[in-house]
């Protein structure tokens, strides 16, 4: 049996062990393991103590939970959003994800690694460092969660937070070994200030070792905000609480193609889809094979339209305090390029986007959704980068230490030469952020050469992660997923 966080809380609430030795040993775990992955950057082990008393009730009561050092707030903790700007600060209050996963049960304890603001999909920030994968530590664990990832993939914790706002959930996923889901735009409890997070783009999640806690986790946490702009339908509980696989034949699309024309997928990640096809046909599943069914060329320039928009409108408060513009000194060079481009950022850019993503939701209903239930491509077009990778040229670097000189249009081709070396790396996951449709990976394939894991992923109209999760469970039942060491009897 995994020992996985509801084994935890079952161990808890048999008296198997209590809830505060749980949290010790998870505080020895963090001492023997971090050194080796950099994953965990801050800990509070008198605070967790504290919130014991709270987190007595709901289902995962007691269990240890780490934090995205990355719009996870909770009061007394950190809050630097990995960046060296915000090294001193302090979340004086808990955000709402941060209440339900209270709870829920769930014992905030130790915050993990991420890039500066969630930029890039590896964890590298200036501030804490590099996150080393678990599978093989020459090589990254993925980002923006990635710090996240290899808290779980090592054992120090069995489920951890994480964020979605382009891949950020499932690239680490995919990378190390775990199971990821971004569910459908507004699931998951947002806010009070941050009820948009890009325009619905991104969205608070976990990172799993099994499709039980997932569907647990779904369970405890979805919500249904009246502020909340973009509201899901809620799932039916007790069938994600007592979940089954599917109890009839899916029609499932599948696609070898890249979603973004130069883009090349690897033959490990080929390889990993076709073991999946292969599992799937044996069940009794019909599969299709498809073109993808847009080129997302334009739609990831829309992506780096919102993510310039949304830099400035997040870091103008702090000029305004400050009585002074935030320079390339005081910040990474990627969130000074998107930081000038918002300064130049027409509102007509913005609005464009916007309508982008809507169209491309609507070319996912009527190419795919109308005839098959799920979608299944690779998760990432390729394993993990290996640390020190040259992900930027120094062509580009230079621009961008001078991006300030250039027109609006000039500054996001610059910021998209900046993106596509990372690109090449996960030209799927930015695109269901945009749609708002569910998305999820699971881990199905190790790369002998290198030991490092590639996840699959299955897409799906909005509001499907009971089925997402039936499927996957079909998968896991079947002996289909890769495991981390760490949760190998």
């Amino acid at each position: 049996m995994i020992k996985d966080a509801t084994y935890w809380a079952e161990q808890i609430r048999t008296g198997e062990i209590s809830a505060a030795d749980l949290l010790s040993k998870t505080k020895d775990k963090i001492e023997q393991l971090n050194p080796l992955y950099n994953a965990v950057v801050a800990d509070n082990i008198d605070l967790a103590k504290s919130d014991l008393s709270v987190t007595q009730s709901g289902f995962f009561a007691g269990v240890p939970f780490a934090l995205k050092m990355l719009g996870q707030s909770h009061a007394g903790l950190p809050a630097t959003a990995s960046s060296c700007l915000f090294a001193d600060s302090v979340a004086s209050s808990d955000d709402n994800y941060v209440k339900a996963l209270m709870k829920a049960g769930l014992t905030p304890f130790g915050q993990t690694n991420s890039p500066e603001f969630g930029f890039k999909n590896i964890s590298d920030s200036r501030l804490y460092g590099d996150t080393r994968n678990v599978w093989n530590p020459a090589y990254y664990s993925g980002g923006s969660s990635g710090g996240a990832a290899s808290a779980v993939a090592s054992g120090m914790f069995p489920m951890a937070g994480a964020s979605d706002g382009g891949g950020s959930i499932r690239i680490p996923a995919s990378f190390s070994g775990l199971i990821g889901l971004k569910m459908t735009r507004g699931r998951m409890p947002q806010g009070p200030s941050g009820y948009r997070g890009w325009q619905g783009a991104s969205i608070s999640g976990s990172l799993a070792v099994s499709v039980r806690d997932v569907a647990n986790f779904v369970a405890e946490m979805q919500t249904l905000q009246e502020a909340q702009p973009y509201p899901a339908q809620l799932l039916d509980k007790k069938l994600l609480t007592e979940l089954s696989v599917p109890s009839r034949r899916l029609k499932i699309a599948i696609s070898f193609n890249s979603p973004i024309e130069g883009i090349k997928i690897s033959e490990t990640s080929k390889n990993a889809l076709k073991k999946s096809i292969d599992f799937l046909e044996k069940q009794g599943h019909e599969v299709t094979e498809i073109n993808f069914p847009l080129d997302a060329r334009a739609l990831i320039r829309s992506y780096y339209r919102m993510n310039a928009a949304e830099t400035i409108a997040m870091l103008d408060p702090w000029e305004k305090a400050a009585g002074r513009k935030i320079t390339k000194d005081d910040v990474e060079l990627l969130t000074y390029a998107l930081l000038e481009a918002g300064r130049k950022a027409p509102v007509s850019s913005y609005i464009n986007a916007l309508d982008e993503w809507d169209l491309a939701a609507a070319t996912f209903e009527e190419k795919i959704f109308n005839q098959f239930d799920l979608f299944i491509t690779p998760t990432t077009a390729k394993t993990a980068p290996k640390i020190g990778e040259t992900l930027m040229s120094a062509e580009i670097l230079e621009k961008m230490t001078h991006i300030a000189q250039y027109d609006f249009e000039q500054q996001i081709k610059i910021i998209e030469e900046a993106f596509e070396r990372s690109l090449a790396f996960t030209p799927y996951n930015f695109i269901s952020n945009l749609t708002g449709q569910p998305a999820l990976s699971l881990p199905v394939y190790v790369e002998e050469t290198t030991n490092l894991p590639q996840g699959v992923q299955l897409w799906g109209p909005k509001n499907s992660e009971l089925l997402l999760l039936q499927l996957a469970l079909e998968f896991e039942k079947h002996g289909q997923f890769v495991l981390p060491e760490a949760y190998i009897n």
